[in-house]
């Protein structure tokens, strides 16, 4: 249990520290290239444990909080300063500034070629057996650990040919203890006894699950691999901003994680297997793209406003001591405010919820 533990514990930090890693690798490639001073390239976050070696004008350290990293540059606001990244040219800043999520984006789509690679589920037709697809909270299948993406390949000894002969067979032992065969991924994970429920809620079925075709593990080549990743990847960033267009509508309440719900849930995937944690940290790096793109202060996209702004005005830029008070005031507020959703995010954990559907 503990080695289990530490193992998981290990992996999420693994899994937050490259996506982190690698959006900042990307502004500290392009403020290089754009000429901007770069002090410092730190691995985690200060205080700093070690400086490991300099190139140029920059120190590279690892530091004692071991998540993600940081990239401290010359003169964010201020023009005057020789080397900053104020006093580089509008496209250079606009570039430095979006070079982070832009690394986000390409992560997710390697990372989702790899899932494509090694293997993804996928509903097949021509299989025996029955797939699933949902399993519903505190129901009699969560509680025998079954999974969305296992497949029931036999009943009581009896292969099960499709889904529609086990969803036949369920019916006729209501109440009844009945032994499945399970598939997960390529491994059989042995017989599962399962007690269908006679009056389950509405919409949930007897067993608590949402089944359909046997799913199979594809793998694919990495030129179609790349392809599938790259339209995953698109597909994701049309769902974040319909979600987003929906929250401003108020046609859909918002259900947002602070850090310890995004631990929480990197945690709960870990434990899945690696294509569901090379997935879902596609996922996270997809959603850190965008987030940093927002035009919120002290965001790299409330930051790329006030170039827009340059922009509009024809070069007459807002003075640095202003831009710096904005950033400054907005993130105390969004402090605040993940400060709030880790105390729901706290709670939440604290009663067993799960945040994964």
């Amino acid at each position: 249990m503990i080695v289990s533990t530490l193992v998981t514990a290990i992996a999420v930090v693994v899994v937050l520290s490259i996506m982190i890693l690698v959006h900042e690798v990307g502004h500290f490639v392009t403020a290089k290239r754009a000429g901007v001073k770069v002090e410092e390239f730190g691995i985690g976050y200060p205080p700093r444990l070690l400086t490991v070696g300099k190139r140029g004008d920059t120190e590279f350290t690892i530091n004692l909080i071991p998540v993600g990293g940081f990239v401290r540059m010359v003169g964010e606001e201020d023009p005057q300063e020789q080397g900053s990244l104020a006093s580089k040219s509008r496209l250079a800043r606009a570039m430095v500034l979006s070079a982070g999520s832009i690394a986000n984006m390409l992560l997710a789509v390697v990372l989702l070629s790899l899932v494509y690679m090694i293997g993804t589920l996928t509903p097949d037709e021509s299989q025996a057996g029955a797939g699933i697809y949902q399993v519903e909270l505190d129901s009699p299948a969560a509680e025998v650990g079954l999974r969305p993406g296992d497949t029931v390949i036999a009943v009581d000894g009896q292969d099960v040919e499709d889904y529609e002969a086990l969803r036949e067979y369920t019916h006729e032992h209501l109440g009844q203890e009945i032994t499945l065969t399970v598939r997960r991924g390529r491994t059989i994970v042995g017989a599962v006894q399962i007690t269908p429920r006679a009056d389950p809620p509405e919409g949930e079925g007897p067993m608590g699950i949402r089944i359909g075709p046997a799913l199979a593990v594809k793998s694919y080549p990495i030129w179609e691999a790349i392809p599938r990743a790259l339209y995953e990847t698109i597909l994701w960033l049309f769902a974040m901003f319909q979600w987003i267009a929906a929250v401003i509508r108020g046609l859909i309440a918002p259900q947002i994680a602070g850090p310890i719900g995004i631990v929480q849930a990197t945690s709960e995937v870990v434990r899945y297997g690696l294509t569901d944690t090379l997935r879902f940290a596609a996922f996270l790096s997809t959603q850190l793209a965008i987030l940093n793109m927002l035009p919120l202060p002290a965001f790299d996209g409330g930051r790329l406003v006030f170039v827009v702004l340059e922009v509009i005005r024809r070069g007459k830029r807002v003075s640095p001591q202003r831009e710096g008070l904005v950033h400054i005031i907005g993130m105390v507020i969004i402090l605040g405010f993940v400060l709030i959703v880790s105390y729901f995010d706290i709670l939440r954990v604290a009663s067993g919820e799960s945040l994964l559907p």
